[in-house]
């Protein structure tokens, strides 16, 4: 089991490891989108499913449309501690997809919590057994990104890509 703390050498060569265009769609064009009219559409959202959990659209799609683009809008607008909760509004919707959400509208200040980035920080001590609370994990990210000297959106390429090359 590996314990060494992340640093920014393993940063660097993880998200070099991430596949190069999976980000492209959701935090190029969707990103500039929503970033510009403060909402995701029905069909941005399900863009976004499909590139953080596929196995969700067809409870996504079980949303009115108007109810996503006012519910995304609303979580935008809320304070940041809340912003996630909000889009728990949405059928289809859990943490870790709500932080995708918020990672494509707002990648600076917000990154992806899911099964391989967890496995990632448990595995080199970064985070405990629990599955912790979002905000939590955000102050972990953010502290992480700071002492590596990069932003939340590479770390989180570095964390997936060490996940997923080494299964539980």
């Amino acid at each position: 089991m590996t314990t060494k703390k992340i640093d920014a050498e393993f940063v660097t060569a993880w998200a070099a490891a991430y596949p190069s265009t999976a980000d492209d769609h959701v935090l190029g064009l969707i990103h500039r989108a929503v970033g510009e009219r403060g909402y995701f559409t029905f069909p941005e959202a399900e863009d976004v499913i499909k590139w953080k959990s596929n196995r969700a659209i067809t409870f996504l799609r079980r949303n009115d449309p108007a109810d996503v683009e006012t519910i995304t809008e609303m979580a935008l607008r809320a304070p940041e501690h809340l912003a996630h909760r909000v889009l728990g509004l949405l059928r289809g919707v859990g943490v870790p997809v709500a932080s995708a959400f918020l990672t494509v509208a707002k990648p600076d200040t917000f990154t992806v919590i899911d099964v391989l980035a967890m496995r990632t920080l448990r595995r080199h001590g970064e985070q405990d057994s629990t599955w912790p609370a979002y905000a939590d994990y955000l102050t972990t990210c953010r502290g992480i990104a700071r002492r590596c000297g990069t932003d939340l959106r590479t770390l989180d390429r570095a964390l997936w890509a060490w996940g997923k090359a080494h299964p539980a």
